[in-house]
């Protein structure tokens, strides 16, 4: 009998080590299951994170292009009507009154453009510069800054203004703004027109003195 009860508890014990194994198999693997699936749905998230801020900067950078191609346009009529600039708070424009109300209503395009579209861009120094050229376009225009030097001030403005039109195509191009520098100072002693220091090959234009 001894030996009957001897092999009834070595099979008693052989069970309950093969059930416990078995059950410590089975909760290591649902362990691992789930542990994958949250491993799966954490990178899933991840992914779906990292497409969304995409999505989002992707269009941003589209919508600041075409901001800066609406830009553009506006700045494109100013640059035509500039011989007029410093006419705007004349009684007697030098040029002809119909230019001079192009040309002012040219500017109040740019102006309006630095209220609505120029918001649509999110970087400060773009925003900045557009800021300046509108300033100088005022100082020149209305306020009568830099008088007596005509011809250097509507080439300081078209100087500057060529400059924020570069500025503007390299946000369409989503490449590298032009070097900071600084704008051109209207009352100033120095006849020489003003000129950014980096002037792109396509800005070689005889009216620039360049």
């Amino acid at each position: 009998m001894s030996s009957w009860g001897d092999l009834a508890s070595q099979t008693a014990t052989a069970l309950i080590g093969t059930l416990a194994g078995g059950g410590i198999a089975v909760y290591v693997t649902r362990w691992q299951t789930a542990r994958t699936i949250e491993s799966q749905v954490e990178l899933a998230a991840s992914q779906e994170a990292a497409t969304g801020a995409l999505a989002r900067q992707q269009w941003k950078q589209q919508r600041a292009a075409e901001a800066a191609q609406r830009l553009l346009e506006r700045l494109a009529e100013l640059y035509t009507w500039l011989p007029s600039l410093p006419d705007l708070a004349q009684d007697e424009p030098q040029l002809s009154a119909q230019a001079r109300a192009y040309c002012a209503a040219a500017v109040s395009a740019v102006r309006r453009g630095m209220q609505t579209d120029l918001l649509s861009i999110g970087d400060d120094r773009v925003r900045a510069r557009y800021r300046v050229l509108v300033r100088l376009c005022f100082d020149v225009g209305w306020r009568g800054i830099g008088q007596g030097h005509r011809e250097r001030q509507i080439r300081d403005v078209r100087g500057y203004l060529r400059y924020v039109q570069f500025t503007l195509e390299a946000v369409i191009d989503g490449g590298p703004l032009p070097d900071d520098c600084t704008a051109p100072e209207l009352e100033r002693s120095d006849s020489a027109p003003w000129l950014p220091p980096a002037v792109p090959w396509h800005w070689q234009d005889p009216a620039d003195g360049s």
